[in-house]
């Protein structure tokens, strides 16, 4: 693996998980230092970053962690209830015992995250895999572009909703349970149904306004 896709992985990491304030401003120089590496791999990796939406270069070229605006949550959820009850009905019909096992292993997982930042990893990889094995290329490269968005909103959202229940990881094993179950019945229209569902249910948490 090249330099720069390490910096990357390590940087997408733990901008995702909350590492990094959201609106503050990260420098090449300072990234360098942390992570004990030259700012050419840095830089590379910054611009992958940009394109992924993990972070933005304002005017003056500085490169900032992005903070989703109430407009940004709302879109990334009109995204996912296209994406989610679609890929949730495809692997239904075309998931295999494997896709399942994995899907379980993940629930068990969840069940022991010791930290909000390790479920929501885990939450983001539990609809990852329901998008492979959905097995449509097309969706899945509309998910690929949308991934990392989505689980920077994911971890926000989950922030929100910890605040309020105090019991996200519980909700979330329930929830993917149940879609896990609907899945592994075989009725495409059922599991699209809960996938449609499983989204929705964020919308009491979403920020009012727009920006």
């Amino acid at each position: 693996m090249r330099l720069s896709q390490t910096v990357f992985s390590r940087l997408s990491r733990a901008i995702i998980a909350g590492d990094f304030e959201p609106g503050s401003r990260v420098s090449e120089p300072t990234l360098s230092t942390m992570l004990g590496v030259s700012r050419a791999p840095i830089r590379e990796a910054l611009i992958e970053l940009e394109l992924r939406g993990l972070v933005e270069f304002d005017p003056t070229g500085h490169t900032r962690i992005p903070e989703l605006t109430p407009r940004d949550i709302e879109e990334i959820h009109t995204v996912r209830l296209m994406i989610d009850p679609v890929a949730a009905g495809l692997a239904a019909e075309r998931g295999k015992p494997k896709d399942f096992a994995v899907l379980e292993a993940n629930i068990v997982a969840t069940k022991s995250a010791k930290t909000l930042a390790d479920v929501s990893r885990l939450d983001a990889e539990f609809h990852d895999r329901i998008v492979r094995a959905a097995g449509n290329r097309r969706l899945l490269l509309c998910w690929n572009s949308l991934r990392d968005q989505f689980a920077l909103w994911l971890t926000q959202m989950q922030l929100r909703q910890e605040a309020v229940t105090h019991h996200v990881k519980q909700d979330t094993v329930d929830s993917h349970r149940k879609l896990l179950d609907m899945i592994r019945s075989g009725d495409a229209k059922k599991a699209s149904e809960e996938g449609r569902r499983h989204v929705a249910g964020w919308i009491k948490l979403m920020p009012r306004g727009r920006k």
